[in-house]
Formats: C-alpha cells, sequence, structure tokens
C-alpha cells in the first residue's frame, strides 16, 4: 500500500497574489506544508504538484518532496479540485492519497497522521478535518440544529454544526476514480481548533496568521 503525501500549487493566487510562497514569518508559505508532511512517518512519498519549476526555490532545502509538472490549464480559475486529483492520480500509483492545501500553514503532523491511520485501518473509507460550531445555526430561511417551536436550549446544550476545514483530507484512490469524490460515505471526521485550522484564502486572513505566529501561538517546525 502506497501513501503519498500531495500538495498542489500554484503562484498565480488571484485573492493573495503570490500566496503559496509569500513569506509567512519571513518563511514561504509552501513549506509550512511541508514541515508538517515531513514529519509523517506513514508517508511514502511526498509529491508537490505544480506548473512551475520555480516553486523548487522557494522550498527549504532540508525537506524531502517530490516535483511533479502538471498542465497550466490547471492553473486557471475554473479548473477544479476534481481535475487536479484527476490528473494527478495519472500519473501517480498513490494507492492513498493525502491531499494538503498549502493555505492552512498550521496543521499539525499528529492530526495528518490520525487521519491516515483511520483510513488504513479499513473503519472509514476517508477523513478530513473540520470544525465544530455549538451555535445558533440556520439554512435555507430555516433554524438548522433548534427549533422555534422549544424552549431556546443553552448554546452547549445544541447538537454543533460540522463544516468541513477544507484543506486536509485522506482518501483512497478507489474512492475518487470510482465516485470522482474525495469524501467517502463513512468519513472520519477530525475536528480540530480554530488555530490549528486557521486558513488563508483572504489578505486579511494572512493577517491574522501573521499575528498568530509573532504572538507565539505557533510554534514553527523544525
Amino acid at each position: 500500500m502506497k501513501i503519498v503525501g500531495f500538495v498542489p500549487s500554484r503562484l498565480n493566487s488571484e485573492r493573495v497574489p503570490s500566496k503559496n510562497i509569500k513569506l509567512l514569518g519571513g518563511v514561504p508559505l509552501i513549506n509550512y506544508s511541508l514541515r508538517a508532511l515531513n514529519k509523517v512517518k506513514a508517508l511514502n512519498d511526498l509529491v508537490v504538484f505544480a506548473s512551475e519549476p520555480s516553486i523548487k526555490d522557494h522550498i527549504e532545502a532540508d525537506l524531502k518532496y517530490t516535483y511533479l509538472a502538471r498542465p497550466q490549464s490547471l492553473d486557471t480559475q475554473t479548473a477544479t479540485i476534481q481535475d487536479i486529483i484527476g490528473e494527478f492520480l495519472k500519473l501517480s500509483d498513490a494507492d492513498i492519497i493525502v491531499l494538503l492545501h498549502i493555505t492552512s500553514p498550521f496543521l499539525r503532523p499528529a492530526t495528518i497522521a490520525e487521519c491516515i491511520d483511520k483510513v488504513v485501518s479499513g473503519e472509514y473509507d476517508s477523513a478530513f478535518s473540520a470544525y465544530a460550531f455549538k451555535k445558533f445555526a440556520w439554512f435555507k430561511g430555516r433554524p438548522l440544529n433548534y427549533s422555534l417551536d422549544k424552549p431556546t436550549p443553552r448554546t452547549q446544550d445544541i447538537d454543533p454544526v460540522v463544516i468541513e476545514q477544507s484543506s486536509l483530507y485522506v482518501f483512497r484512490r478507489e474512492l475518487f476514480l470510482n465516485k470522482r469524490r474525495r469524501i467517502g460515505d463513512k468519513p472520519f471526521i477530525k475536528i480540530i481548533d480554530h488555530f490549528e485550522g486557521h486558513d488563508i484564502d483572504t489578505p486579511e486572513d494572512f493577517e491574522i496568521a501573521e499575528l498568530m505566529v509573532n504572538a507565539g501561538f505557533f510554534q514553527p517546525l523544525k
């Protein structure tokens, strides 16, 4: 069984220019994800999937990874993650894919390893990181996790709304090939906190990440 860490990357980010190589705490962002994956012992390989080999110039020399070129057509705003995974699987013989997006620099190696273990065990067909919110939630104009016809519960007593954190996904090759999905019918959901799961999608998100690093909330992996 071959387990491969998969890090898709592109340099032409729209909302945060050159996001994947933008300096966070003085370090190009891509290195945070690669540092974490380098500490996951279960991985047989770690692949940076990018169309521009210049990404390698921004990766720390002591990090182990394989560069795999992808078509520039996958760098467009219309390309989906399914398109990217599908192209990757044409070039890789991975049995289990550990997809980690560069935009979550604080995900812990232990979180990644736990998700891999759950899928390898066969108990789950996939795994992903998520947040759990114990808040009064609405969807399509109606309460989602409480009723207006009953006394308002305490927030600690309501069922949490679980939201994909959207950075870490572990899945089997056959799941994607058969259903073109990275989440199966029996996923393991790894609940993480908002510090670990902070995702950089906007310039403001990047500023918050800088504050987290500067305030010592995140200790860089060595």
